[in-house]
């Protein structure tokens, strides 16, 4: 009875001690960290000759650059591969045509021979005909596709991609409760004034980010990626921490969600594997629970992510964020994974880019930098030379 007794004394403390380093885990799927020992190829980038102010994003799609700018008038701007304007799109407005502001999400597709791009303005998404909207010369009526919760805050980092069978992958940032303050906690004064003498508004507590598939007939499958945050000294932090950007294949039965600190998930969405990448440069999360001014001393890290056929290619910042505050200027390279998660190159342009993309069907770079200079160079070659 005895040694009974200590065997279960024993299992308890084993399993007490399992769950308690379970607890402490900040990412659950396997993961690994890559070498950055592989081949390093230098970018000869040519200057375009292409005027366009504001530049938020750009889009490479039938030889041409569709640039989504700040600029009320025409936040949709379209050129030629030379530079050449082709069309001044999409003004802010509230009409049916219109958005109050717009976002690419990293995927376009043909629909009966018009190109059209997924967008997002103001918690949902659409779908805007390019092609019809260049013909007409103004925006044609976009095709809404998905609202997002009247309670989802628009500042929350979030993307929706969606699948040809009508299905969509969707990633949530890391959120915050918000706490209502009950009428009871009110007083009303002699001289009209109001005040909450007494009252205390409970501390804001931060939620994991959130990442789900949810299928054509409603049902939805949730990925246990991050169960749990860093007790971190400045906790709204947590936020910039988590910034995150996701990509899928082309076939739609992939996703990668990149991490502004490098570090990449992959999930299978048909299969439901989920596996992690961490680059050479990764910084463990948990390293900000106790120093606040830790991200100074960390790399700006990931600043665009553009998926083309087998390769995932990363814009990586490699200057340290206390670096940037001081206007230094930034010191990229594209580093390249494929799909199984291997890092098989690192690309290194002679310019500062801070985005970029690659037009899948002609194999053509496009990038700029804070100047709003633009940039290209023929891609094919780089990458019928990546293993």
């Amino acid at each position: 009875m005895k040694r009974t007794l200590i065997a279960i004394l024993i299992v308890c403390a084993t399993l007490f001690s399992a769950c308690k380093q379970k607890k402490e885990k900040y990412y659950t799927p396997r993961e690994i960290t890559v070498s950055a020992d592989v081949p390093q190829t230098k970018l000869h980038l040519e200057r375009m000759d292409l005027e366009c102010f504001g530049v938020r994003d750009i889009v490479a799609v039938d030889s041409m650059i569709v640039v989504f700018t700040r600029d009320n008038q025409a936040m949709i701007q379209v050129f030629d591969y030379s530079g050449q304007p082709i069309a001044k799109l999409s003004p802010s407005g509230r009409a049916g045509n219109e958005f109050l502001r717009v976002r690419y999400t990293d995927q376009n597709t043909v629909i009966d021979g018009d190109r059209y791009l997924y967008v997002e303005s103001d918690n949902r998404y659409y779908l805007y005909n390019l092609s019809g909207s260049i013909s007409n010369g103004a925006n044609l009526r976009p095709i809404k596709l998905l609202d997002l919760p009247d309670d989802m805050d628009p500042t929350i980092n979030h993307s929706t991609l969606f699948r040809p069978d009508g299905s969509y992958f969707q990633y949530k940032g890391v959120s915050q409760s918000y706490d209502t303050i009950p009428p009871s906690a009110y007083t009303f004064n002699p001289d009209g004034s109001i005040s909450m003498k007494g009252y205390q508004l409970p501390e804001t507590e931060y939620y994991p980010p959130q990442y789900s598939l949810v299928k054509a007939d409603g049902t939805t499958v949730k990925y246990d990626i991050f169960p749990r945050l860093p007790q971190l000294q400045q906790p709204d932090f947590s936020g910039n921490l988590y910034y995150t950007q996701t990509r899928m294949s082309d076939d739609g039965t992939r996703v990668v969600a990149v991490s502004v600190l490098d570090r990449m998930t992959f999930i299978n969405l048909e299969s439901g594997d989920v596996f992690g990448v961490r680059g050479p440069d990764f910084v463990d999360y948990a390293k900000f629970a106790n120093n606040d001014k830790y991200f100074l001393q960390t790399v700006s890290g990931v600043m665009q992510v553009v998926t083309c056929g087998d390769y995932i290619f990363v814009l990586y910042n490699h200057n340290t964020v206390q670096e940037e505050e001081d206007e230094a200027t930034v010191n990229t390279t594209i580093r390249v994974f494929t799909w199984d998660g291997s890092f098989v190159a690192e690309l290194i342009p002679d310019a500062p880019i801070v985005n970029f993309i690659i037009d899948n069907k002609t194999l053509r770079l496009f990038a700029f930098d804070w100047d709003e200079q633009f940039y290209t160079i023929p891609f094919q070659a780089v990458i019928n030379s990546l293993p």
